[in-house]
């Protein structure tokens, strides 16, 4: 279930228009096989200790995740109202920190792991501080040094600041609230304790209906994934565009998440799944991935330590299958840049191609899209991808990833991109890949290139054969766009001008290097009627790379060749090239002058500037 009437606090925002995305989104499509994968797992039981929590339908399971600029993805029951519980004690930890300072709230709560359970009655010897914000004992604490003259003050900044991380207001489930009350007497021990011991001051009884009324506070899992991507960007709420809290005390929320929010489970939670969370008896996990994203969960079920079995399960799952641990090593210098979306037309392959073929693409720039991505792959960089893919113009038939600055590419990356292919493929749009390092195939229909140009030169072939033209098809010398409207005198002399060089597949173009004093064998123009060439760097010492290629009706010059290593040139099919020689043009100026001159005039595979052959 979607709650696809999400409102934003601040309706004059532009980022709320942000919001839910679509069901079939390949993001969406992760996360619903995720909870596929884990729909059987039926251990553990409702909270019933508290008599209204333990009264839950045990078969709800939602799961939905926040990016860092406000798009919510999600899968199952992520509109279900739930309590809070225990997964607002980070949020409280942060408004007491923005109200009192580091230093003040530390004087009465300390931050290490208590490697208990989260009702545990452990005090600091000496100073009766409770171990952590994110046992009872601490949250007791943290919610009284909320900023306000009242319990009722107190209360409302903290509804508020729950609702300013939410993006959206928050109500209290008064029923929820009643019976925690009625339940809470470890929690009163705990209180009264503190009370005694100093760290814990004012009316005990008041203190405690502020923490109850708080854990009572109603929330969905879209609402857990936005508070913690709030987190995970610094304070800034991704949806409303608030800055909620400052990103020193977002940043330390997230280190104390880190090290106690999963209670005495904390050290292995971090050990496998590896993100910064927080659990509640309600059935919820919050989790932060700093700089990337925020998730929230919810399941009922509870295993013996008081957090959600499918819960802990799907967060595994997503970490170890999808890369996510937070102390994964990322080479420095490949961090993620933002991609890039580029209309096709200065993207053009460096294919030559006859003037009827350059005249279609040009009629049909809409058609081919080029997303260029830089720095590593990860999640954060493959979700902006997505979005980029799902606001493609209806008339895009083909979208380029290009991935030639691309370092490591992290597993969940590589998973949305295949999810992206195929999500493409049924819209009827080819996903083409220019990857140079040939990792992994994410396309999973062998549209994977070494470079762009071949990634775009297969999209172009594409695109010709679509509007009935055959980019393969031989191209006879005498019909070629060299010749223009010379009449068919001056064609036959033209044609006959020329050699003809048939080359294997593979074969490299040998380019005469005759002595100054010797020309006449110098090739002057190249024209290629069937086939295709291509300059590959390949000599010793030069990495291998493809520039240009060349196929039926190109001509060329030598100024189209490479200056050194002449091997680079190569043809990549069987092709039948026609030859123009030094000593050919000069008996054609001879014998025809009129046809030389009509061909000084000719314009060059399209280009006026092109270097013109002469002797």
């Amino acid at each position: 279930m979607r709650d696809e009437e999400r409102t934003p606090r601040h309706d004059d925002d532009p980022a709320c228009e942000r919001g839910p995305v679509r069901a079939g989104d390949p993001l969406t499509g992760l996360l619903d096989r995720v909870r596929a994968h884990l729909r059987d797992l039926d251990d553990g039981e409702p909270a019933s200790y508290i008599p209204e929590l333990g009264r839950v339908d045990p078969t709800l399971f939602g799961l939905s995740l926040c990016t860092l600029d406000g798009q919510v993805y999600g899968s199952g029951d992520t509109a279900v109202p739930f309590t809070a519980q225990s997964v607002s004690k980070p949020f409280v930890f942060a408004l007491a920190l923005a109200d009192r300072g580091v230093d003040d709230v530390l004087a009465r709560v300390g931050a290490e792991p208590s490697g208990e359970a989260f009702n545990s009655i452990r005090l600091e010897p000496g100073t009766g501080r409770p171990p952590n914000p994110m046992v009872n004992a601490g949250a007791i604490v943290t919610s009284s040094l909320v900023a306000g003259a009242t319990p009722d003050e107190r209360f409302a900044r903290i509804l508020d600041g729950l609702g300013a991380f939410a993006g959206r207001p928050l109500a209290v489930d008064e029923a929820v609230f009643a019976s925690e009350r009625a339940t809470g007497d470890r929690n009163r021990a705990l209180a009264y304790l503190m009370h005694n011991a100093g760290s814990l001051t004012g009316d005990v009884e008041e203190q405690l209906a502020v923490y109850f009324r708080q854990c009572s506070v109603l929330v969905t899992c879209d609402d857990l994934a936005v508070m913690h991507a709030t987190l995970a960007g610094g304070g800034v709420n991704p949806v409303t565009g608030e800055r909620v809290v400052a990103p020193r005390h977002a940043q330390h929320v997230l280190a104390v998440m880190a090290t106690c929010g999963m209670y005495d489970a904390s050290g292995q939670w971090m050990l496998r799944v590896g993100m910064p969370a927080k659990s509640g008896v309600s059935g919820a996990i919050g989790v932060a991935l700093p700089g990337q994203f925020g998730i929230g969960v919810f399941s009922p079920p509870l295993e013996e330590k008081g957090n959600s079995v499918r819960g802990i399960a799907a967060c595994h799952l997503l970490s170890d299958q999808f890369g996510l641990h937070l102390m994964r090593a990322t080479a420095p210098e490949r961090r993620p840049l933002p991609p890039r979306s580029l209309h096709p037309s200065p993207l053009r392959s460096l294919r030559h191609r006859p003037r009827d073929q350059r005249a279609a693409l040009d009629a049909h720039p809409d058609r081919i899209r080029v997303h260029v991505l830089q720095g590593d792959l990860d999640f954060a960089t493959a979700e902006q991808t997505l979005r980029a893919a799902r606001e493609l113009a209806s008339a895009v038939g083909w979208f380029v990833l290009d991935l030639t600055r691309v370092g490591r590419i992290e597993p969940v990356a590589a998973d949305l991109v295949r999810a992206l292919g195929e999500d493409l493929r049924g819209r009827g749009v080819r996903m083409v890949l220019a990857d140079p390092d040939e990792r992994q195939p994410m396309s999973r229909t062998g549209d994977e290139f070494p470079d762009l140009g071949r990634a775009l030169e297969t999209c172009e072939d594409a695109l010709l054969a679509e509007l009935g033209l055959d980019p393969g098809a031989p191209v006879p010398l005498a019909d070629c766009d060299l010749f223009g409207r010379a009449d068919a005198r001056l064609r036959t002399a033209l044609a006959d001008a020329f050699g003809t060089r048939h080359l294997a597949a593979g074969e490299a173009v040998e380019t005469p290097r005759a002595p100054r004093a010797d020309l006449s064998d110098r090739i002057v123009l190249w024209y290629v009627e069937s086939g295709r060439l291509a300059v590959r760097a390949d000599a010793p010492g030069v990495v291998v790379r493809r520039t240009w290629s060349a196929g039926p009706g190109a001509a060329l010059t030598p100024a189209d060749f490479p200056p050194r290593f002449a091997r680079q040139v190569v043809a990549e099919r069987d092709t039948v090239c026609r030859t123009l020689t030094a000593a050919g043009l000069v008996e054609l100026r001879t014998q025809v002058p009129e046809a030389v001159a009509f061909l000084e005039r000719a314009p060059l595979d399209g280009a006026d500037t092109v270097e013109r052959p002469v002797v």
